[in-house]
Formats: structure tokens, C-alpha cells, sequence
């Protein structure tokens, strides 16, 4: 039998396979919908429409009063010591995501558009997501946090609790949820796994198991881009937040998602990804178009770095909510 032949033969028991698998999908695992003709976001808009009307959402003018709360109170959850397996892993990332984002429109926009980053529950009625998530762009003329769980239900966001736009933190008040709250942990060391549950480049639901590599403590590698995400809230401090690189994949989209270790606990939040290129080649000589051609030479990625602050940060927004007294 010739290839061709051999392949026309098998294509339909692989086809046949296919559609088997896809109608055996373990329950309760998630297909998301994606394709030319998909609108993943279509009924998400239409309940912040809802939402919208009836006065639920909070105003992007009152965001802006609440900018610059540095601290609250909240008893957290304590941090879990029983290893988990990796499908357990999953599905704790999975019930603790929280994408955070806005409902608004520019002055060139006749519409109204949801954008979604991530974000994590704290406790049952707050989420923790990037300080530059919750700031929004100068040219908004009309806009709402909100917050959405990975079945496209959509909470209002009643308040900014509190925010460091230097260290990429921020804690947010919902209204109607009981998330499945993510416990905090600085116990991480290198060579530790850990896993990420996020949306990169609205890419639903992608789940990604890494290792911790290094730490460090520098400011963003991005000034200008922090800087515009300080918006009308002042010159970002010279606090340096802690960074934690890890080997997890995510991109844009992911910022704000929980990178959660072997135990189930928040160790940090997506929050940059830096690909370094490689080097312009020397040109062959030192004329103007010679070195226009070694500027426009192909170039390879040579590493990519994903980097998360770390909930070191997020506790320093935390301040231990006193005990009922006793009687």
C-alpha cells in the first residue's frame, strides 16, 4: 500500500477518534470556545450591560478617589501543608482564579468593551490582582471594574481596599461571590514547583506547571509603562518590589494570576514577561547602509523571562484583622 493510500485509509479512524475524545472530555473539565465565529466575551458584556443598569458597577472617577489606600484589614486564610497532585493543583487554580478587568470605552470608542487581565481570591469577597490592572488609561471617558470567574459570571467590584502601583499589588471588594480563597506563602525557595492558571493572550484557561528559579528586587523593567499606569495618581514611589522568576508560560493577559506551589498556597502574581533578542550583527562595514542591514537582520529569542511578585508584597497590604472580643 503507498503512503498516500495509507493515510486516506487512517485519516477517517483518526477523525472518528477525535470526535470521541472530544464528546468523552472528563466532567467538569472545561472546553472553552474559541475560532473566527467564538465571542467568548459576548455574554459577559451583556451582563455588565445589566449590571450597568441597574447602578451595580463602580465608576472609573471613584477608582481614581480610592488610588491611594495603602492598607486593610482581613484575616486570612492559613497556609496549606498537604501536597497536592497535579490534577488537585489544577483544580484549586482553577476555583481561586478571578480575571479582574474594565467595562469602557475610549473617547474614539461609540461602545463599551470588557478587558480582562487575572486575579486571585484573597477571601471569599476579595480578590488580589496588579496594581497596573486596576489603573486605567488616560483617554477613558466611561468605565467599570469587574470581576469574572472562569464561568463567565460577572461580580461587581464595590472598592479598591488597597493598592501599591510601585510593588504591582492590588486588593479589591467584591459583591454576591464565596470565592475559594488562595492562602498566602513566602515559604518558596528555588527549584520548588510551582503552577499557573491564567488566560494568556485570551487564550481561556491555560494551565502551566513550573519550578521557581531565582528572586530578586529591582523596579519594573518598564518605567515609562509604569509610569502610565500611575495615571493621575502621582510619580510611583522608589519602592522595589521582590520578583520571582519561574519556568511557568504566560503572556499578556496573565497578569494577576495566582503562581501557586506544590501545597496550594499564592506564592506571587504573574505580573511581566521580558524577551531578550539577540544581539544586532556587526555590520560589515561602517556604512549608513550596512548597519541599516544589520538592524533589520532576523533575530532569535534567546531566553524569556516570566517574573511574579511575590505575596511577600501582597501581605505588606495586609493588616491582620483583630480578633471578636471574647465575653
Amino acid at each position: 500500500m503507498g503512503r498516500m493510500n495509507f493515510i486516506r485509509c487512517i485519516a477517517p479512524l483518526l477523525f472518528a477518534g477525535l470526535s470521541a475524545m472530544a464528546f468523552a472530555q472528563t466532567p467538569d473539565v472545561p472546553v472553552y470556545n474559541e475560532g473566527n465565529n467564538a465571542e467568548p466575551t459576548a455574554a459577559i458584556r451583556d451582563q455588565c450591560r445589566t449590571l450597568k443598569k441597574n447602578g451595580q458597577l463602580l465608576d472609573f472617577k471613584k477608582t481614581d478617589e480610592q488610588m491611594n489606600r495603602k492598607t486593610c484589614e482581613l484575616k486570612l486564610a492559613s497556609a496549606g501543608t498537604t501536597k497536592l497532585d497535579s490534577r488537585d493543583l489544577w483544580k484549586r487554580a482553577r476555583k481561586g482564579h478571578i480575571r479582574v478587568g474594565w467595562f469602557d470605552k475610549t473617547e474614539d470608542e461609540k461602545e463599551l468593551k470588557v478587558g480582562l487581565s487575572g486575579g486571585y481570591a484573597l477571601t471569599e469577597d476579595t480578590v488580589v490582582t496588579c496594581g497596573h490592572v486596576v489603573s486605567h488609561e488616560d483617554d477613558v471617558t466611561e468605565g467599570y471594574l469587574i470581576a469574572v470567574d472562569d464561568d463567565d459570571k460577572v461580580y461587581p467590584i464595590t472598592e479598591i481596599l488597597a493598592v501599591n502601583l510601585a510593588t504591582d499589588c492590588a486588593i479589591l471588594k467584591i459583591k454576591g461571590g464565596k470565592f475559594a480563597p488562595l492562602p498566602l506563602s513566602v515559604d518558596v525557595v528555588p527549584g520548588d514547583k510551582v503552577v499557573c492558571f491564567s488566560d494568556p493572550l485570551d487564550r481561556r484557561g491555560f494551565y502551566a506547571e513550573g519550578i521557581v528559579n531565582r528572586f530578586v528586587k529591582r523596579p519594573f523593567l518598564h518605567d515609562e509603562e509604569a509610569e502610565k499606569a500611575a495615571g493621575k495618581h502621582g510619580k510611583i514611589s522608589d519602592e522595589m518590589p521582590v520578583w520571582m522568576c519561574v519556568t511557568n508560560d504566560w503572556a499578556q493577559g496573565s497578569s494577576g494570576s495566582a503562581v501557586i506551589d506544590a501545597f496550594g498556597n499564592a506564592v506571587g502574581h504573574v505580573s511581566e514577561i521580558e524577551p531578550v533578542m539577540e544581539d544586532p550583527l556587526d555590520p560589515k562595514d561602517d556604512s549608513e547602509a550596512a548597519k541599516k542591514e544589520a538592524e533589520q537582520a532576523p533575530r532569535g529569542t534567546v531566553i524569556v523571562f516570566h517574573e511574579a511578585i511575590t505575596a511577600k508584597n501582597v501581605l505588606t497590604l495586609v493588616k491582620p484583622k483583630p480578633e471578636a472580643a471574647q465575653w
